[in-house]
């Protein structure tokens, strides 16, 4: 479920940076949570440089997950997130915004299977994943 969207300038990241930022994303989120690899999303989207969306700066990480986490855990990933994007596109911390929003569990699907509350999934529901997966 969770689901991280980049807007930056057009042609501010090459491919590669793209490519580093979703794995830093993945292992940020994963290492954060716990949650498996595959269930990680990461999409990039271009704004012309006249056009930037109605964001105080120029490059911003807006998170989609699972409510439930603590406090602590959603700092965590956001100044963890922000920290990897702008190491890896060399841009100032100044410039980077993002946020985290959250949706019951219930209103998710991964796989065909609605989610369960974060801490929830217990080893049964991962085997059924993984074997549905498999198939």
């Amino acid at each position: 479920m969770p689901y991280y969207r980049c807007f930056t300038p057009k042609d501010a990241l090459t491919f590669e940076q793209r490519q580093d930022i979703a794995r830093a994303f993945t292992d940020i989120h994963c290492g954060n949570t716990g949650a498996p690899r595959s269930f990680v999303s990461v999409s990039f989207f271009e704004t012309p440089h006249a056009e930037q969306p109605d964001f105080r700066s120029t490059y911003y990480v807006d998170g989609a997950n699972r409510a439930g986490r603590s406090e602590d855990v959603k700092q965590q990933l956001l100044a963890d997130l922000t920290r990897a994007f702008g190491e890896i596109a060399d841009v100032p911390s100044d410039m980077i915004d993002g946020r985290i929003t959250e949706n019951p569990a219930s209103w998710t699907m991964e796989g065909g299977f609605v989610l369960p509350e974060p801490g929830q999934e217990g080893p049964e529901w991962y085997a059924e994943v993984a074997a549905s997966a498999a198939d």
